[in-house]
């Protein structure tokens, strides 16, 4: 794990709020020179801490607008090939994420469809016809909110 002091936290938590924040601004907002905050999020990024910045896309406004969660339960015999399978199903262009979990099901993904004739097309092709898919529930989400706002949670890591 990387040695992150006070002001790396602070950088940190800006850019979780604004990745479109210049160097300049950064460097005025946390009190150092350019070429300082430079350094430090190129070291940042060298050191695995930052892993990028990405464009917030508003599928919804794309037409893409319903949002589901499949709970999938592998069979038994399938489930040693479950890293395999969650990497799989992200080469779906409708699958927007896709985790192991424990508990009941052994894996959840992420869809985003245009509406639920769309989501029911994709759940059986795509997933129900599976040999090594034993069962699926699927939940359609109503709302959703994200924290982008990293600075709480960056002070638990201090």
């Amino acid at each position: 794990m990387a040695s992150l002091d006070r002001t790396d936290h602070r950088i940190l938590a800006l850019l979780s709020k604004n990745a479109r924040m210049s160097n300049k601004e950064l460097a005025h907002a946390v009190d150092l020179s350019p070429s300082s905050v430079h350094e430090r999020t190129r070291r940042l990024f060298e050191n695995g801490v930052l892993a990028g910045a990405h464009a917030d896309v508003r599928l919804d406004r794309l037409g893409l607008a319903l949002r589901a969660l499949l709970f999938v339960q592998m069979s038994e015999h399938e489930k040693t090939n479950l890293d395999a399978f969650v990497k799989g199903v992200l080469q779906i262009p409708e699958v927007q994420a896709a985790w192991m979990i424990s508990g009941r099901f052994d894996a959840v993904v992420e869809l985003v469809t245009r509406n639920t004739d769309h989501l029911h097309r994709i759940v059986v092709e795509k997933f129900s016809s599976r040999d090594e898919i034993h069962r699926i529930e699927t939940s359609i989400i109503f709302e959703n909110a994200r924290q982008n706002d990293l600075s709480a949670t960056l002070e638990l890591a201090q």
